[in-house]
């Protein structure tokens, strides 16, 4: 059994710390953020795990990395006391006619990024009987049929339950760290934990966008995301909206909810969404359905994505430990292939890290 002291307690932070005590160790986290998680990017983001679509706007790394996580998952959903609302049925792309263009460039992306056994091309009639109300409005569709998308909240609320309850976790809030060093780890064990930072085997620092200061490159995204209650509309299917400024991508959840967001904004901002993004968000659900007329908004909300300059993860290795950042837009994507190299790291493997950028310093 070995100690671990977790700095954070987002998405990577709360997962990592599950998987940890999974195996037997001890876990401590520290996190400024309460255990709901209210202050996380995790917990407001759609939770799309879509390896593909992902791709055809990054790079064909993303796809790699997201596949093993899409493997993992229902893995690591099946270790859980209650299930969690996970739709594998894959994801639908649609543009407007005045979008066309856009959709054109997006399927020569795809081309060039990805198999053809990867998606395919639906005509009205083929759409129609893969998503009824959604040929209502489009004539046509790619379909990628090896993506998902969970509820998060769930996620999240199984996860506190785990670990506030569990005999091997200590999870402490402390006022935000601005910055870390062997001197503020051995203040901060001494007050929360009542020890010498000496006396945990690995410090593991999750902050995302609060490491700013001891992670040179790193940036924050801006999301924004509306949650609306629709009666009237029955998606079996997550759902891309190709736009001329900004991708859209709308998530279901369970009894009729669902989530819409942008992720593209590059800005540290965290103040609550504005008119004209509200607007756009309210205006793509009504032009993707106009059954989502006579929804209910249950949430508005914002929040940044931590990233480096090539949007892909870094596990940097430090003086004092380990980072773990910089999963951009990606965090449900990347999250379980990351935590898994970092387990294995963990574990004596350096060569584990496959994926995130691994560095010492």
């Amino acid at each position: 059994m070995k100690q671990y002291l977790l700095i954070g307690s987002g998405l990577i932070g709360r997962l990592l710390a599950w998987r940890l005590t999974l195996k037997g160790h001890r876990v401590s986290i520290l996190s400024s953020d309460d255990q709901v998680g209210m202050g996380s990017a995790g917990y407001i983001a759609a939770a799309m795990i879509s390896p593909a679509t992902e791709a055809v706007q990054t790079e064909a790394k993303v796809k790699e990395i997201g596949n093993i996580s899409a493997a993992i998952w229902p893995q690591w959903l099946a270790d859980l006391p209650e299930p969690i609302f996970y739709q594998s049925n894959g994801t639908l792309v649609v543009a407007h006619a005045g979008d066309q263009a856009e959709m054109e460039r997006f399927t020569k992306r795809a081309q060039h990024v990805l198999s053809d056994n990867d998606y395919t091309q639906l005509s009205k009639a083929e759409l129609k009987e893969k998503e009824l109300q959604l040929s209502q409005q489009f004539d046509n569709a790619l379909f990628f049929d090896d993506e998902a998308c969970l509820d998060n909240r769930h996620l999240y609320s199984q996860l506190t339950t785990i670990l506030s309850s569990s005999p091997l976790c200590d999870w402490q809030q402390c006022e935000e760290i601005d910055s870390l060093s062997d001197g503020v780890l051995e203040a901060l064990s001494q007050q929360y934990f009542s020890c010498s930072s000496g006396a945990f085997d690995e410090v593991i620092d999750c902050r995302g966008n609060g490491a700013k200061k001891d992670l040179e490159g790193l940036r924050s995204i801006r999301g924004e995301v509306i949650r609306v209650h629709a009666p009237e509309v029955n998606f079996k299917h997550a759902v891309r909206l190709i736009h001329p400024r900004y991708p859209m991508y709308l998530a279901p959840r369970p009894n009729n909810e669902y989530f819409l967001g942008a992720t593209v904004i590059e800005s540290d901002d965290m103040s609550p969404v504005s008119v004209r993004s509200g607007l756009e968000l309210m205006s793509a659900l009504y032009t993707i359905n106009s059954g989502f007329a006579e929804a209910r908004v249950l949430e508005m909300a914002s929040h940044c994505r931590p990233a480096m300059i090539d949007n892909m993860p870094v596990v940097k290795r430090t003086n004092w430990g380990l980072q773990v950042n910089g999963l951009y837009r990606h965090g449900y994507l990347f999250s379980p292939a990351i935590i898994s190299d970092v387990l294995a790291l963990l574990e004596g493997n350096e060569q584990a890290i496959k994926f995130g950028e691994f560095m010492h310093v």
